[in-house]
């Protein structure tokens, strides 16, 4: 009986999933966005977190240090890049994440209330 109930359960909240983009427009929306934007910061802030501190922001930082060393392609600039800026940039990419995913749940979760790009956080721009 209690698996029985679960199983309807769970198979009401997946139905009401696919519902959801359906009512996006009209009289619902913007109840709809607001409930989009909120889902999307609730996904976006721990992925942007995520994806910035442990690839984007040691990649950038690890390239923009061996540029400031001199040689872009040098291998001793590279690996002093590397020494240097992964960490620097495992800890900037915190806050970074959280802005940049911040601002991506916030525009998309509203525009496109849950879609697949208001839970998609691309790779930041600078």
């Amino acid at each position: 009986m209690k698996n029985k109930v679960i199983t309807t359960i769970a198979a009401a909240a997946i139905a009401a999933g696919f519902a959801l983009p359906s009512y996006a427009d009209g009289v619902v929306g913007s109840g709809m966005s607001y409930l989009g934007r909120t889902t999307a910061l609730i996904i976006d802030e721990p992925e942007g977190v995520a994806l910035n501190s442990l690839w984007y922001q040691p990649k950038k930082i690890q390239k923009r240090l061996a540029v400031a060393f001199g040689d872009e392609k040098g291998l001793f600039q590279n690996l002093a890049g590397f020494a240097l800026g992964v960490p620097t940039g495992m800890v900037w990419g915190v806050p970074a994440g959280i802005i940049y995913g911040g601002r991506q749940a916030w525009s998309a979760g509203w525009d496109k209330p849950f879609s697949t790009e208001s839970y998609i956080v691309p790779e930041s721009e600078d």
